[in-house]
């Protein structure tokens, strides 16, 4: 009796030991796996760096949804957050969902290139109990910043020499760039610094930055070349760099170009073109006169035909300025860079009165930019009232140069409902064609139309310009019958001062054909045609007919045309007044011109970018202060940067963080400081960019009836998605792309519509599994296309699972799936009532045994 309690008490014990140990089994079965990425350009990073986004995608593994999730970093070398309170909260995971988490943090410095870990502590509630578990997340620690160094000085270097502009060039040929270096100049013999210490905001991992430092030449210095020591701190650690300078001699006669980069509006095939330089006779002695000669390189020759220019002059003072001007002809050449070498005679008096000649080489670029040339055509001229019309504009550069950040805005009396885009460049016989979508009102129908174009650009000489052109348009009538012949007049604005040629187009609107058309043309500017005779115009055709026009005065006037014409030999006439615009373009020039490099910001988000600070000039300009002012609800971390000096045509890349929490135009403001040929300057300038919410669209959840078959069977698949993003997703669409072996029942997109933020919504499609399909997993890719608030059409995929089986099918996405912890309670309870089923039978054979022995 007393084994048959202890085998009943020991059955007990293991019945609640295995019952116990159920939440430990549940809860084990919960698993995380985790991927990360740096989210710089290029993605690579060094010890030291600091504020570094590090990208987590996390996938939870299990068979249950967790709740109440806490992502919490664990604070340790080599990646600290900063600041040290960031963390996650979720409400839900779902089993084989995928999470992504952006922490921002510093890189410890001084530490060996590998891969480190970094580690995350996850909270979460499973079953009413609260679990912890600690993951590790592997960061490749990889990038490096190498620099080294050269050094360029102009014209020969001797001892003595006070206040020597030196040019340092400091390359990176490392992985990542280097962020806010410090140069450290070590005055060594036989130079001593007068600039002590560089900031260099950027080096970019395979590019160089140049900067200027000054420097005095020791008395006592010898001819020879030195190597001058420096010191580089970037990301917390020391760069030993050396570079070199030369003494030539104890005295040198000679000057500089101080204009050695020169634009040009002008392109090939045109003569007489003037050129100016703007020389410095650097001493130390006065000079009786000098000779200059210029060598033209191949595509260009003096007025005479030859490839050298001969120069001559008086006398001159020690640092005393002058200028040069000729004239070349532009052959054969293409637009870019050239290089002119020249050579400068210094005729000086030394000693006893001896005349010395000192021969100095040199060379000048000269970059030929060409001369834009905007012209706009429009397609259809012929608008319906009551409805919303479709028209292209295509816009055409005809001129021998490139336009830059063209933005266009369209005056008209009817309502232009699309946005206009920007164009970033119009390269030279390069169209581009915009669609533009006009509401036409009934009450409009039999009126003549016209848009006035404005396009404000950077032309080839990143000036600021601005190109008006208006287009002629006619609006049907809804029940009249259609004006025969529409004319236009392509382009309406022309340049006073000028011979401008412009189109006079006829279109025949009618089903027959027009003959013996007769053209009276008044004007009350000069034009060139007065009469014009057409033999016939078919159907639907037009006709083209060139004038050349010209006023002295800018102003608006009319030009009246008087057509004569037979239809069906019936003579007929038209009189019809087209308006033409005189105007005065103002072109002013943007010294400084300040952009972002960025594409669309995201709302809602801290958006790391830069800014692009571009001097336009031909000379150098210095101690820039720019202040931004923000306009609404923008948050700016740099409001305040100072430049000592921008060289001519010189970029710098300067890092920003910006916020926006609305949509649409982000302005910021720059009023601009600066110093150039010794006076102070201001100017104001507005910076634009582009900021849209985003869109994250997830499927949530997925349905299917009924199973599929392998052979002939069919499914209909409703799946819910849902945006999480801050903007809406409009005219959204959902078109799969299905593999051989199964196809879409009817169309492959389905419209869903819009879809806001935060909102959910559903799309179905139907399938059919052909007979030849195999059982197995296919996939099948899902394009969602869709416009943001701001217009832009974007695109963003997924993936569908379809698993087909020999009598049955499972479909899910990708990025979801079921619960099944019911199923795993269900057999859970079956192996525990076997196991009591073979204890209790156990002991009852033990009794039966037991009692027979006995």
């Amino acid at each position: 009796m007393n084994k048959i309690i202890s085998i009943s008490i020991i059955s007990l014990f293991l019945l609640v030991s295995i019952l116990s140990a159920y939440p430990i089994l549940y809860a084990s079965s919960v698993s995380f796996s985790v991927t990360s990425q740096w989210l710089v350009s290029p993605p690579y990073v060094a010890p030291g760096e600091k504020l570094v986004p590090l990208q987590v995608t996390l996938i939870y593994h299990g068979s249950d949804n967790i709740t109440n999730v806490q992502i919490i970093p664990i604070e340790s070398s080599p990646y600290i957050v900063y600041p040290n309170d960031q963390q996650y909260s979720l409400s839900v995971m779902i089993p084989n969902q995928q999470y992504t988490f952006t922490f921002i943090g510093n890189i410890t410095p001084n530490i060996p290139l590998g891969v480190y870990n970094f580690y995350l502590q996850i909270i979460y509630t499973l079953g009413n109990q609260v679990y912890t578990q600690t993951i590790t997340v592997q960061i490749p620690i990889m990038g490096y910043v190498q620099l080294y160094s050269t050094s360029q000085v102009n014209g020969i270097v001797f001892p003595g020499e006070e206040d020597l502009p030196i040019t340092l060039t400091i390359y990176n040929t490392g992985t990542t760039p280097a962020l806010n270096v410090t140069l450290f100049l070590n005055s060594t013999y036989p130079l001593q610094f007068i600039t002590k210490t560089v900031n260099i905001p950027l080096i970019q991992a395979g590019s160089f930055t140049s900067v200027q430092v000054i420097a005095n030449v020791y008395n006592n210095a010898t001819i020879g070349t030195y190597r001058i020591p420096l010191t580089a701190l970037v990301y917390g650690s020391y760069h030993s760099l050396n570079t070199s300078i030369t003494i030539n001699s104890n005295q040198t006669v000679g000057g500089k170009i101080l204009t050695p980069n020169i634009l040009l509006g002008s392109g090939a095939d045109q003569k007489g073109v003037p050129v100016t330089l703007n020389i410095i006779y650097n001493g130390p002695v006065p000079v009786e006169s000098y000779d200059i000669q210029i060598f033209l390189p191949n595509g260009f020759t003096n007025e005479t035909n030859g490839n050298i220019i001969y120069i001559e002059g008086g006398s001159l003072q020690p640092y005393q300025e002058f200028d040069i001007s000729f004239n070349v002809n532009i052959n054969n050449a293409s637009l870019g860079s050239y290089l002119f070498p020249i050579k400068i005679v210094w005729n000086t008096i030394e000693g006893e009165g001896l005349l010395v000649s000192v021969v100095q080489y040199s060379t000048f670029t000269i970059t030929l930019m060409g001369q834009p040339n905007l012209e706009i055509f429009v397609n259809p001229i012929v608008l319906y009232a009551g409805s919303v019309n479709n028209v292209t504009l295509i816009i055409r550069n005809v001129g021998t140069g490139n336009v830059y950040n063209l933005s266009l805005s369209i005056s008209s009396q009817f309502s232009i409902l699309n946005a206009l885009p920007r164009i970033p460049i119009l390269k030279q016989n390069q169209s581009i064609r915009i669609p533009i979508e006009i509401y036409v009102p009934p009450n409009a129908e039999g009126e003549p139309v016209q848009l006035v174009v404005t396009i404000n650009y950077l032309n080839s000489l990143y000036q600021s310009s601005v190109y008006q052109q208006e287009l002629g348009f006619y609006v049907s009538q809804l029940n009249a019958p259609s004006i025969p012949i529409i004319i236009t007049l392509n382009p309406s604005i022309i340049q006073p001062g000028t011979f401008s040629s412009v189109n006079l187009i006829l279109t025949n609107t009618l089903n027959t054909t027009l003959y013996n058309i007769s053209i009276e043309i008044s004007s009350p500017i000069y034009s060139n045609t007065s009469a014009y005779d057409i033999s016939y115009l078919m159907p639907g055709k037009t006709y083209i007919i060139p004038l050349t026009l010209f006023s002295q005065v800018s102003g608006q006037y009319s030009i009246s045309v008087l057509l004569t014409y037979y239809e069906n030999n019936i003579q007929r006439q038209e009189q019809l007044s087209l308006p033409i615009y005189v105007m005065q373009l103002n072109t002013p020039v943007i010294p400084i011109l300040i952009n972002f490099n960025a594409s669309t910001l995201l709302t809602g988000e801290i958006q790391y970018t830069t800014l692009i600070i571009y001097n336009t000039l031909n000379e150098s300009l210095y101690n820039i202060t720019i202040s931004l002012s923000t306009q609404g609800q923008i948050y700016l971390n740099t409001t305040t940067i100072t430049i000592s000096l921008l060289r001519p045509l010189q970029k710098i890349v300067i890092p920003v963080e910006i916020y926006t929490d609305s949509s649409g135009i982000v302005t910021i403001s720059a009023t601009i400081s600066y110093y150039q040929s010794g006076q102070q300057r201001e100017t104001q300038e507005i910076v634009n960019t582009l900021a849209a919410g985003s869109v994250e669209i997830v499927i949530t959840g997925v349905s299917s009836v009924p199973s599929v078959a392998v052979r002939g069977g069919i499914v209909s698949i409703t799946a819910t998605i849902y945006n999480f993003g801050t903007g809406p997703a409009n005219g959204l669409t959902v078109t799969v792309f299905p593999p051989k072996g199964i196809e879409v029942i009817g169309e492959n997109t389905y419209y869903v519509g819009n879809l806001g933020s935060d909102t959910s919504s559903t799309f179905t499609f139907a399938f059919r599994i052909l007979n030849f399909t195999k059982a197995g997993t296919y996939i099948i890719p899902v394009e969602y296309t869709y416009t943001n608030d701001v217009g832009q059409v974007l695109h963003s995929y997924s993936n569908i699972s379809l698993t087909v089986l020999n009598s049955s099918s499972v479909f899910n996405f990708s990025s979801f799936r079921h619960s099944n912890a019911f199923s795993n309670h269900i057999i859970l309870y079956i192996i525990l009532g076997i196991i009591i089923i073979i204890i209790i039978a156990i002991i009852v054979i033990f009794i039966r045994r037991r009692g027979g022995i006995e």
